[in-house]
């Protein structure tokens, strides 16, 4: 079987009407290697590269990042391969610009587990489970927030659609 990757919905984000909040980038990992990157992942954005005009460098975000600089993965899903079939096949690929969307207060996306660490030992439950940034690119749930971290929101809903099961995030 394929290795599932992450899928994001982008409910209600400010980047879908005020352009100014979307950003196109090229993903480097901690290496400073380009690498691919999986949609609902987060990002730290930076500079724009050298010779772009449009695209800035992307790096793997720290857990006490400044949310202004922090957006969400979200590409528009193409798949040229006639064999993948759902859009937890997909991931963005090395070197390939992708879009991101900053994270505005309001904002509210869906993600699947795939791309959320969600604490060991944890229920995630709307309302209460707190959303924050850790190490690396993937958002981190757990019952409180954790000293020295970033908070992002909260998890608002967990909704079944389909055959995928999204954590419905509002930031805050």
């Amino acid at each position: 079987m394929a290795e599932k990757y992450s899928v994001v919905r982008t409910d209600n984000m400010m980047g879908t009407d005020v352009g100014t909040y979307l950003d196109s980038v090229r993903f480097y990992d901690a290496t400073n290697k380009m690498a691919a990157i999986e949609n609902g992942n987060v990002v730290l954005v930076g500079d724009l590269l050298t010779g772009e005009r449009e695209v800035h460098k992307a790096t793997p975000v720290a857990a006490n990042s400044d949310l202004k600089k922090v957006a969400l993965v979200a590409n528009p899903e193409v798949m040229y391969d006639e064999r993948k079939r759902g859009l937890d096949q997909y991931i963005n690929e090395a070197g390939k610009a992708v879009r991101v969307y900053y994270l505005h207060s309001g904002d509210e996306f869906g993600i699947t587990a795939e791309g959320l660490d969600i604490a060991t030992g944890h229920t995630v439950t709307p309302g209460t489970s707190i959303v924050e940034l850790k190490a690396g690119t993937k958002l981190h749930i757990g019952a409180s927030a954790t000293a020295s971290t970033t908070q992002v929101g909260k998890v608002i809903a967990v909704e079944k659609a389909g055959r995928y099961t999204y954590y419905v995030i509002r930031v805050a």
